[in-house]
């Protein structure tokens, strides 16, 4: 454990592997580089010793995304702009700089809830504070010259960002949809294991929460989605890849998420269904034993979901062999025209399956 946690084994990691620790090191240099270059044009632009304004701005809109560091700039040079004029102001109305800082924090805090701010709201009413503070609110020149730090300070982080590796997350847009291909694919042949051997109320509880903490994984697959789309909007890097047909459409995920999402539904149906047949005590070893090849079946087919291994071709032979598979069975109970708890929960299984095969056609190639 301590070897993993030592810093020098997570720098020699991200030299040696593509993944989280890689992304990391690069960011942090790229912040040390928009912190320099800021710091440096500063103090040649702004006549000021300090200039620290420049290189906190570039560094703090530095974020994991383009698309991210050009809202974020538009954000915080809006709410500093803003936070300022608020400082200014209170400094000339109000003679009392207990009051005016009251007065400009308030007003400052209000006005910094407008949702366009985003996460940089409350640098409204910090930034007045800070100036008020100081006590340079009521210095025009000074004011003017942390606006000017920090706007060329914006405009460096940004820069620095697109141009220098932006960074593109469809890698763990990619795990994260496998990920959840795979707890799909091992939960159903956990289950289908466990109905071959002596299963009761207790196993199938079991099977039903594992399949609820499926919520979990899908979450993080939809966000891990969702930041893989933002990573490539005006991406200058991705543009490139992509003309060289090395990336990817984000888009490419999508589809198999919807699918893998609608199936991880199904599969708490089934172990819901399966808990019922269990509380009756009278299960059909015949049916349970058809339905275990069934889930294997399915699990199967889910596997060709992993976007790591190029599987999706196999998966029409998948589901054309899942819905003989199915329809047979059905047919046995519909045979049995017997209507019971234990009949209507078989039904319900098999309709959950029925139902992923109706999702999983729509992933199969043309």
């Amino acid at each position: 454990m301590a070897r993993i946690l030592s810093p020098w084994y997570w720098l020699r990691r991200a030299a040696r592997f593509p993944g989280r620790e890689r992304e990391a090191v690069l960011q942090a240099v790229k912040m040390a580089l928009a912190a320099v270059l800021a710091w440096l044009v500063a103090r040649v632009v702004v006549p000021s010793p300090q200039s620290f304004m420049a290189p906190y701005a570039a560094v703090f809109l530095m974020t994991a995304t383009v698309y991210r560091s050009l809202t974020n700039a538009a954000q915080q040079t809006a709410a500093l702009l803003l936070g300022l004029a608020l400082a200014y102001a209170a400094a000339h109305l109000i003679p009392q700089p207990a009051l005016a800082l009251a007065a400009a924090v308030f007003v400052g805090m209000l006005l910094g809830q407008w949702h366009r701010f985003g996460g940089s709201g409350i640098w409204v009413g910090v930034t007045a504070l800070l100036m008020i503070s100081y006590g340079t609110a009521g210095n025009l020149l000074y004011l003017a010259e942390r606006t000017a730090e920090s706007l060329l300070g914006a405009a460096i982080g940004v820069v620095v960002n697109t141009v220098v590796l932006p960074p593109v997350h469809l890698r763990h847009t990619r795990d994260a949809v496998t990920a959840l291909a795979a707890e799909v694919r091992d939960l159903l042949q956990s289950i289908a294991g466990d109905l071959r051997a002596d299963w009761d109320a207790d196993t199938a509880t079991r099977w039903l929460r594992h399949a609820r903490r499926l919520d979990s994984t899908v979450v993080r697959a939809d966000e891990a989605v969702s930041w893989g789309r933002e990573s490539v909007r005006f991406n200058i890097r991705w543009l490139v890849h992509r003309r060289r047909g090395r990336l990817p459409l984000p888009s490419a995920f999508e589809s198999p998420l919807s699918v893998l999402k609608e199936v991880s539904e199904q599969v708490k149906r089934i172990t819901e269904a399966l808990v019922t047949a269990a509380q009756q005590d009278e299960a059909d070893p015949e049916f349970t034993a058809e339905y275990a090849r069934l889930l294997d079946q399915l699990a199967g087919a889910v596997a060709c979901l992993d976007q790591n291994d190029d599987r999706l071709v196999d998966l029409p032979g998948y589901l054309d062999e899942l819905a003989a598979h199915h329809r047979e069975l059905d047919g046995r109970l519909r045979f049995d025209r017997v209507t019971t708890v234990m009949r209507q929960a078989e039904d319900a299984a098999l309709l959950a399956v029925a139902r992923s095969v109706r999702v999983l056609e729509t992933a199969a190639p043309s």
